[in-house]
């Protein structure tokens, strides 16, 4: 199999987004692009050089609505194939994935379950009215998020961890969550998803993988409408407070990190079938 480099794969991605937005369009579903992908559309009209995936948003009920209606029409789409927990039972993630099946990803320290390129799409949930109420009720998906994601690493991995703390207390936690495993987590995850109102709370959040703890909690009203903004050949939906999104999450985005930082998140080689 021929390896891809990373702008075959971004070139890739971009056509998954283009159809999975313009259903978006279509069916009157709110999107909008987040996290690398936002900061890629406002500081490159692109993607992040670097970067090696991509991030959209979708508010919880729009986000049910596209999974019925992908589900419903997917013989129209012959390459792709979604993945969640419904769709695939080794899946070990709780937001959705749509993938390319002309393609395969190689995982490190990841079991193989017949992903290609993809594209992340994130629901996100109302947290609460206060942004105290949020932050507790988010905090208690980021721990679970977190734990069901160390229940399926195929080995102890410190990755990206950087504090001494998490470094001393991560060891135990893996064995913990390797015991429990991912089902119990991804039932406890399920239960709190969408137990909140999108609609009704003043602030939101992906609940099922609130990986930053506060600054993955936003003001409702930064998401309610949308403008759109190059990325690449295509325009796509961004935050019209696209600004606050990101200085939350980010601070000065505009600032390009240092070389050495330059680098994907994920750790994976994709190859054409």
């Amino acid at each position: 199999m021929k390896e891809l480099s990373i702008k075959e794969t971004q070139d890739i991605s971009l056509e998954i987004l283009k159809i999975v937005t313009d259903i978006c369009e279509q069916e009157n579903f709110k999107y909008a692009l987040v996290y690398g992908t936002l900061i890629g559309a406002i500081r490159h009209h692109d993607y992040i050089p670097w970067d090696d995936d991509v991030d959209i948003m979708m508010p919880r009920p729009d986000y049910e609505k596209f999974l019925k209606y992908f589900k419903q029409h997917s013989i129209d789409y012959p390459y792709l194939r979604m993945f969640n927990r419904q769709e695939c039972k080794d899946y070990p993630y709780m937001i959705t994935r749509i993938s390319d099946d002309r393609y395969v990803i190689k995982m490190q320290n990841e079991k193989p379950f017949g992903m290609g390129v993809f594209i992340d799409i994130y629901p996100y949930d109302g947290l609460g009215k206060t942004k105290k109420e949020a932050i507790k009720y988010g905090l208690k998906g980021d721990r679970l998020s977190s734990l069901c994601y160390q229940s399926t690493r195929e080995h102890f991995s410190m990755e990206t961890t950087t504090s001494l703390f998490r470094k001393i207390i991560k060891y135990p936690v893996y064995l913990f969550a390797k015991i429990v495993g991912k089902d119990f987590f991804q039932n406890r995850l399920e239960k709190l998803a969408n137990l909140k109102k999108y609609d009704e709370c003043e602030y939101v959040g992906c609940v099922i993988w609130l990986s930053w703890g506060e600054k993955d909690i936003f003001p409702r009203k930064w998401f309610d409408k949308t403008i759109k903004m190059p990325f690449g050949k295509y325009e796509f939906n961004v935050p019209e407070y696209y600004d606050k999104v990101l200085r939350h999450g980010y601070g000065d985005y505009m600032q390009l990190p240092p070389e050495k930082d330059r680098t994907g998140h994920h750790y994976f080689k994709v190859y054409k079938k």
